[in-house]
């Protein structure tokens, strides 16, 4: 950090925002968009609130970096779980440290320390806004317009704030903790880290007081691109669900650590119900729309301020934001007008067959297919044990389209904040508050899942499924499984799978899934699995209505005895690859992708792990360097 706070001369770090307002913007149309200028002084940027509120743009502006939440907090930290996976097919490190999805991530990562970076340099300008607006007269202004616009940036500060805070605590654990703007190197590096119950505890009073100030996002122009009254209270509930639940902290008794939560957890299960009913029982929101129009909407920049999406990170079209580039359909360059694109957000295998097929989701969630440089389809590359892509965001869904010679950033905004969310949030703190479901909790999930199914399946699968689970855990697994279908690709599945204190468990039985699903797909008896997809099969089709051949798959919603290759198909293998012939030692074994994907947890030397899954990140190197003894590893790293 010492080296990027010096040769940015510490402007990214330490000087005041108001004395370069306008340094990480690009001109746009949109909610970022200001005027050019130079710099100001503090009390001529706080005399007007239109001029404070040109400020706190800047801090929204920042966060659209690749550093932070237009690439690396999208895709770039995920680590393999039931969803989302890369695969691995050495058991050797990367020599950069980069190898974040099987567990085995290394402080020298220069991502991490970009990422420490990046959110300490946020962080730090939310705090010199929020004490320079606390103490200027826009705080205690007398008209009643003024005072308000004041309160309501002041909390849009605060929810940034501890959104940044929240990713620190999610990826280290404990970090370090101030809310007053550092001026000074050693104001920071002197300091060490803060207990991360702390840290959450602090955020979540603070949020409860400026929430009643807060706009609704219906009452805000730029609406769910701001920070509102909704998202306050949404995030109130998420910050109580990670201080109520699980995390790994450091063990006397084990290099790894261990994975506890506070005595005290119910008291904020409890606040979460507060706050998230209070969302649920405001009426602001709804699903009204469809899975898909929710995606094509955030696609084409349209935004919604009464459906699902809460809060969005406000993107810049071919400025800001690698969605729909690396996380989102794959395309290939050519003389088309939507330009290319390259996923980099897989799913594991098994995911897409979780799914009901009838459940509307799983086709806007995983593409089976990627496009060549005519816009045909092509089959998506390694389709087997990873390689789906991510099908939410795609540039093709764009109605004004980049051009042929668009880049990465594509401007579609990073949605932070889903009702779905906050529903599924709401039903889980409610079935762990009394011990089993409740009526509103049951009836939160309905409401999830009624989007999920057209209409003639509905009485079956929400009402008779929701109807049924009638005991705690049958509920708690039920939302497990609901979250994992609904945000798939969006990198929430291993934060969840922490606070549960499940992550081991479910990899552990997802190691084990894909070894019987080698086995099973190679014509041995594995007790319990009748039969799994062994391959694909495909052939193009013309569309008359885009004038594109399309493709059309058997083995994908219906596998086993009887689905074969069509005559003129062609055959994708692949779970059949799974447990093949191994050219070295001419014995059967399975493929190395199983054995290396989680190799820093789950593997072939250590198929059954007692010590907690290190899902937490090792801090970088500099960090520990820079604070001079201050910060210690942890976890074993």
């Amino acid at each position: 950090m010492k080296t990027n706070i010096k040769s940015k001369a510490k402007a990214l770090f330490f000087m005041p925002l108001y004395l370069f307002p306008f340094l990480f913007l690009s001109s746009c149309n949109d909610f970022l968009e200001t005027e050019p200028g130079t710099g100001y002084t503090v009390e001529e940027v706080f005399s007007t609130n239109g001029s404070a509120k040109m400020l706190l743009k800047q801090i929204y502006s920042q966060l659209t970096t690749d550093g932070l939440y237009g690439s690396t907090l999208v895709y770039g930290l995920n680590t393999n779980t039931d969803v989302e996976m890369t695969s691995y097919t050495s058991e050797i490190a990367d020599s950069h440290g980069s190898d974040v999805g099987c567990f085995d991530a290394k402080p020298t990562w220069t991502t991490l320390n970009n990422l420490w970076n990046n959110l300490y340099s946020a962080i730090n300008n939310s705090n010199d806004f929020i004490q320079n607006l606390e103490t200027s007269s826009l705080y205690n202004a007398a008209d009643a317009d003024s005072l308000a616009e004041a309160r309501q940036m002041d909390g849009e500060a605060k929810c940034l704030r501890a959104m940044l805070y929240l990713d620190l605590i999610r990826t280290w654990g404990d970090v370090v903790f101030t809310t007053k703007a550092s001026t000074a190197l050693d104001d920071f590096f002197n300091t060490g880290t803060t207990d991360r119950n702390k840290i959450l505890t602090y955020l979540i009073d603070e949020l409860k007081e400026v929430e009643p100030n807060m706009k609704w996002a219906s009452d805000i122009p730029e609406g769910v691109e701001r920070c509102s009254r909704e998202f306050c209270q949404a995030l109130i509930g998420q910050l109580a669900l990670y201080r109520g639940g699980y995390a790994l902290y450091p063990s006397a008794t084990s290099t790894t650590g261990e994975m506890k939560r506070q005595d005290d957890y119910l008291t904020f299960y409890n606040t979460a119900v507060e706050y998230l009913g209070k969302l649920v029982n405001s009426g602001k929101h709804s699903l009204r729309d469809s899975y898909a129009k929710v995606w094509n909407d955030v696609c084409n920049k349209r935004v919604v301020n009464d459906d699902d999406p809460i809060f969005e990170i406000p993107m810049v079209r071919n400025v800001t934001s690698r969605i729909g580039y690396n996380d989102g359909v794959t395309i290939a360059s050519g003389s088309h007008e939507y330009g290319s694109a390259r996923n980099y957000c897989n799913f594991s295998g098994i995911y897409p067959f979780t799914f009901n097929k009838r459940d509307l989701r799983r086709d806007e969630t995983v593409t089976f297919y990627a496009y060549d440089a005519q816009l045909d389809q092509t089959v998506n590359r390694a389709i087997g044990f990873t390689g789906y892509g991510a099908a939410k965001w795609s540039k093709l869904k764009m109605e004004n389209p980049l051009g042929s010679n668009s880049g990465t950033n594509t401007g579609i905004d990073n949605i932070k904040m889903r009702y779905a969310d906050v529903l599924l949030m709401y039903a889980e703190a409610l079935n762990e508050v009394n011990n089993g479901p409740t009526a509103e909790a049951k009836e939160a999930l309905k409401q999830v899942r009624h989007r999920a199914f057209a209409i003639e399946n509905q009485a079956e699968m929400v009402d008779a499924y929701v109807d049924a689970l009638n005991t705690k855990d049958n509920f708690f697994q039920a939302i497990m499984d609901e979250r994992k279908w609904e945000f798939g690709g969006e990198g929430v599945r291993k934060y969840d799978l922490a606070r549960w204190n499940k992550y081991g468990e479910v990899i552990s039985r997802l190691y084990q899934i894909e070894k019987n699903w080698g086995l099973a797909a190679n014509g041995q008896y594995v007790a319990g699995l009748d039969s799994v997809p062994s391959n694909i099969y495909y052939h193009l089709v013309d569309n008359a209505e885009t004038g594109h051949k399309v493709l059309e798959f058997r083995g994908i919603n219906e596998y086993g005895d009887g689905v074969n290759q069509p005559r003129g198909w062609s055959t994708q293998a692949f779970a059949s690859t799974w447990y093949a012939l191994n050219s070295e030692t001419q014995a059967y074994d399975f493929i190395d992708a199983i054995y290396y994907s989680f190799r820093g947890y789950i593997g072939k030397s250590n198929e059954h792990p007692t010590a907690p899954l290190r899902y937490l990140m090792p801090y970088p190197s500099k960090v520990i360097t820079d604070h001079r003894g201050n910060i210690q590893q942890q976890y074993g790293y």
